[in-house]
């Protein structure tokens, strides 16, 4: 964990070379298990049809601690494309809650509050309306009925909080069939991530390792 740490705050181009394809060099090198275990992974992913789960991608998601690392969720908007199944809106499940933007906003677009409280449940131990599911507003030949104004976290599917075993790393819904499909694309990335990742255990065994701030000594002092 800690190497990763070190990783997004001394690695600053990962993202980049990942953009670029430099993985596809890395892999021709030598064996890894992105390619060895390929179909293995692959069905492992495809899970995600049937079980909930989520899948951590090799990208930097907003670290802890640190300032804003969005350059890994923009590659991942750049590359993902939604296949339009409505799966997340239609199915069945317990709910979405509604931030409280979210509520006035689309109150709003309905002209009034009353239709949308028809269609939500009040939590009284969270304090929020919780939209019932399947999304009412989800409509097979149009979609979204609401897309303008559609909840947060629609605008943020599939992206998830972070694995807790995975903190600095993005994670997507693996119910998600475009998410398992972008999940299969970005296998190979994580050679790169190794690879970072064995460079900066080399060079903090080195003694020309370049002096390190207070900070960067104390993630490192349990390594």
């Amino acid at each position: 964990m800690q190497v990763k740490k070190l990783c997004h705050r001394l690695c600053p181009d990962c993202v980049g070379r990942k953009r670029r394809g430099e993985h596809r060099d890395l892999l021709s090198q030598r064996p890894h298990w992105s390619v060895l275990r390929r179909e293995e992974q692959h069905r492992q992913i495809d899970l995600g049809e049937r079980v909930p789960f989520d899948i951590a991608l090799p990208l930097p998601a907003k670290d802890r601690g640190f300032a804003d690392t969005a350059e890994g969720i923009e590659l991942f908007r750049e590359m993902f494309s939604c296949q339009r199944c409505g799966r997340c809106c239609f199915t069945p499940g317990a709910g979405l809650m509604l931030e409280k933007g979210d509520y006035e906003r689309i109150s709003r677009f309905l002209g009034s509050r009353k239709k949308l409280r028809a269609l939500c449940r009040y939590d009284r131990q969270e304090g929020v309306w919780i939209l019932k599911q399947p999304c009412p507003f989800y409509d097979r030949s149009m979609g979204c009925t609401i897309y303008p104004v559609r909840p947060l976290t629609c605008t943020q599917y599939p992206l998830h909080p972070p694995l807790k075993e995975m903190p600095f790393h993005l994670a997507v819904d693996a119910f998600c069939p475009a998410a398992r499909s972008l999940a299969k694309e970005t296998l190979g990335w994580w050679i790169i991530c190794e690879n970072n990742w064995a460079r900066l255990l080399q060079n903090m065994d080195s003694p020309r390792f370049p002096a390190r701030t207070y900070r960067d000594r104390e993630m490192t002092a349990d390594l």
